[in-house]
């Protein structure tokens, strides 16, 4: 009868360590970091730079995404593109304060207003530079506006492009005024 138990006992300890046992060497996946959107991002050394994407409308184009400052002093980082329709390098910085989070185009910011020229489904590349540091070339992607998760971020866009429209036009009204 003791043989019949310890058969038993092996049977089912090789059984749950058989079955089991992936487990005991599998790097555990929730510790794995990555972009948990489509956007790109990139780690500047004290900077981090999330879920950058560029969108492109009928009204106009930008660029999207996240800043994050994680020291303890401030930081200027600067975006560096190419515009499509000019064929000139272009840039824009920012200067994030210490544990600053900055926004662009998220959260009812204002995005970087960029013509990359990229169709939906392409990629289009921009350089973060933190400071006077080497940059980083990201590959950020072009989103279709028929997707229905960024379809927020489509009417900001739109909503920012038709708000800039009304002051470009209020401000010929007004020069046309003035020369009357």
């Amino acid at each position: 009868m003791s043989i019949r138990k310890f058969a038993a006992v092996a049977l089912s300890a090789s059984l749950m360590l058989g079955t089991a046992g992936c487990t005991f060497m599998t790097p555990i996946a929730s510790k794995t970091e990555y972009a948990p959107s489509e956007g790109s991002q990139a780690n500047l050394g004290n900077v981090k730079a999330l879920n950058f994407l560029y969108l492109e409308s009928e009204n106009g184009s930008a660029i999207f995404g996240s800043l994050v400052n994680t020291d303890l002093k401030s930081h200027k980082v600067t975006i560096q593109y190419t515009d499509a329709v000019l064929a000139e390098k272009k840039e824009v910085s920012f200067v994030l304060l210490p544990g600053q989070k900055l926004d662009l185009g998220y959260n009812g910011s204002a995005p970087v207003f960029a013509e990359l020229g990229a169709a939906p489904g392409a990629v289009s590349q921009i350089f973060l530079v933190e400071g006077g540091e080497n940059g980083v070339a990201i590959n950020i992607p072009s989103l279709n506006p028929n997707q229905p998760d960024y379809a927020d971020l489509f009417a900001a866009l739109n909503a920012f492009d038709l708000e800039l429209a009304g002051i470009e036009s209020a401000g010929e009204d007004a020069a046309a005024d003035a020369t009357e």
